[in-house]
């Protein structure tokens, strides 16, 4: 199999083969991601994707998912991403979800009627990193978008019948805008069901805008104590189908949490047992996350 550079895929993908078909990121200029920095964006070579699927068809009869490398692959044309499902399919014909990481800028760039016909070839599900929906945040963190391009691109998703799977970022917005972030987030997440969401504690990384911000004292990151508290307020404003999953157990998350939505009541009281019983010294820590 061929990889280039570090590869990144969902904690829920651990067992899905990962088929490199982009090389880093389309767009690489959120201000807290240093995930694609030491590569530049670009197609990988058809014949490298055929020699990774004929390596993967001696597994043909275990496999029913894919998860496509790296960043967004979902920028390709719409033609294209047919193509590699054609590719697939040739070598591994009991392929039933094609799934991958989109922006909402990459959802832009296709019609319904693209969406459609990518629904139909497989691409299934859809691993969308809203972060947040509150514009002043989406502006600060350089996201490309704004909460209204969220709201028509999710429903173009929902018109299409494309499953998504949310990641959000508790701490992104800092503390004044700590429960605003949480609210208008749940608000989107409530109108376009995902399948999922997983939040995620906002990480300084060495060499991020990010940290720019937090060295010239326009960004303070939250303490373990308001990581928490947003969490549980923004797990209080979610209103999910019961089947679908809230999964908090990212090794950044103060505390690991995994459950259904018909176990909100549930997960609640355990974030707030958690939060109980930290000193205020916990509270009022902020630790460093390494890694990704």
């Amino acid at each position: 199999m061929h990889y280039t550079g570090q590869t990144f895929r969902p904690p829920r993908e651990a067992y899905s083969p990962l088929l490199e078909v982009t090389v880093g990121c389309s767009y690489n200029q959120c201000t807290y991601c240093a995930m694609y920095k030491d590569v530049s964006y670009r197609r990988a070579p058809k014949e490298q994707i055929l020699a990774d699927l004929r390596e993967l068809s001696r597994f043909k009869d275990r496999i029913d998912r894919i998860f496509l490398l790296n960043g967004d692959p979902f920028i390709l044309d719409t033609e294209d991403l047919l193509e590699i499902a054609d590719w697939i399919y040739e070598y591994l014909p009991n392929v039933e979800t094609i799934t991958c990481y989109a922006s909402i800028l990459d959802i832009k760039g296709k019609s319904v009627e693209d969406l459609k016909r990518l629904r139909a070839a497989g691409y299934n599900q859809l691993y969308v990193g809203i972060e947040t929906a509150h514009d002043p945040t989406l502006a600060r963190i350089k996201k490309g978008c704004t909460q209204e391009d969220e709201y028509r691109e999710l429903s173009k998703l929902e018109e299409a019948n494309i499953d998504w799977i949310c990641m959000v970022m508790t701490g992104i917005a800092g503390k004044e805008d700590s429960f605003a972030h949480a609210e208008e987030t749940a608000a989107l997440l409530n109108k376009h069901q995902p399948l999922s969401v997983s939040p995620l504690t906002t990480s300084v990384h060495e060499g991020t805008e990010l940290e720019e911000e937090v060295l010239r004292g326009e960004y303070i990151p939250l303490t373990e104590g308001d990581i928490l508290l947003e969490e549980i307020h923004l797990l209080e404003h979610l209103d999910l189908k019961p089947r679908a999953l809230f999964f908090g157990a990212h090794s950044y998350n103060t505390a690991p949490i995994i459950g259904r939505f018909s176990e909100k009541e549930e997960m609640l009281e355990k974030l707030r047992a958690v939060y109980a019983s930290m000193t205020e010294e916990q509270k009022n820590a902020r630790l460093k996350r390494y890694g990704y």
